[in-house]
């Protein structure tokens, strides 16, 4: 497990992703994503509950949630949300266990990292409803509705561009990213699911971000490095400069 982590980071280095975010889908991955960037300081790390997941939480998990954000400090509350595109577990189950989750981003005051997959305006409301647009976060592998996008910077958040940016069928959304606020953008992996088009079936890693760079620039009409520096500043930013200083 040692060996395959360091060949992960040792090629993310390589193609020159000079930090990651592990991101998080229950308390158990919580704790894992913490100790990888307890003991490499490229990799920073969030906590939280997968919506796919909600059903699966045993009572107490938001205290369990909670003392693990006092303790290991995560940058970030996450992944967190609602999926409507799958049918178990219902709405009805994510709903309080994502509330549950902006409320604590509130206290700790930490940004979200939130999977919104068909429910994206659902996911924005309950975070109105929770008084919390002031915590920030990404939109992750944000979806092809400019519409929304909008509404989501008009509401302080980020907008993470991921592999799906380099599909054929996605030609809509690469349309709309250089209508984008620079300053609000991310690129991401969403590792180990949806590898970018060249390598499209494998195994996703930090690594392959460099082939989403390479068409989100094209599709901006900006150099591949020149993105590279803003989106690694945004996230840094969004992430708490506290947590980072080590990466810059």
């Amino acid at each position: 497990m040692h060996a395959e982590l360091d060949g992960v980071l040792r090629r993310a280095s390589e193609a020159k992703v000079t930090w990651i975010l592990a991101v998080a889908s229950d308390l158990e991955t919580s704790r894992a994503s913490l100790g990888i960037a307890r003991n490499h300081s490229q990799v920073l790390a969030s906590a939280g509950i997968h919506p796919e997941l909600a059903g699966q939480v045993k009572p107490g998990w938001e205290d369990e949630l909670d003392e693990l954000i006092v303790k290991e400090r995560p940058v970030a509350v996450g992944e967190c949300g609602l999926d409507a595109h799958h049918p178990d577990p219902p709405l009805e189950k994510q709903v309080p266990v994502f509330r549950a989750q902006v409320r604590l981003a509130k206290k700790h005051r930490l940004p979200l990292v939130m999977h919104s997959r068909k429910a994206a305006w659902e996911v924005l409301k309950v975070i109105e409803e929770e008084e919390a647009l002031d915590v920030g976060g990404v939109f992750h592998c944000i979806e092809a509705d400019e519409v929304f996008a909008r509404a989501a910077v008009n509401a302080g958040f980020h907008l993470g561009l991921g592999g799906t940016c380099t599909y054929p069928k996605n030609d809509v959304l690469r349309a709309q990213l250089k209508r984008f606020p620079q300053d609000r953008l991310l690129l991401e992996t969403d590792s180990p699911y949806l590898a970018p088009q060249p390598v499209r079936g494998k195994r996703n890693e930090p690594a392959f971000v460099a082939h989403t760079a390479k068409v989100v620039a094209e599709a901006m009409g900006i150099g591949v490095e020149e993105l590279g520096e803003l989106t690694r500043e945004n996230g840094l930013r969004l992430f708490g400069s506290g947590n980072c200083q080590g990466l810059r």
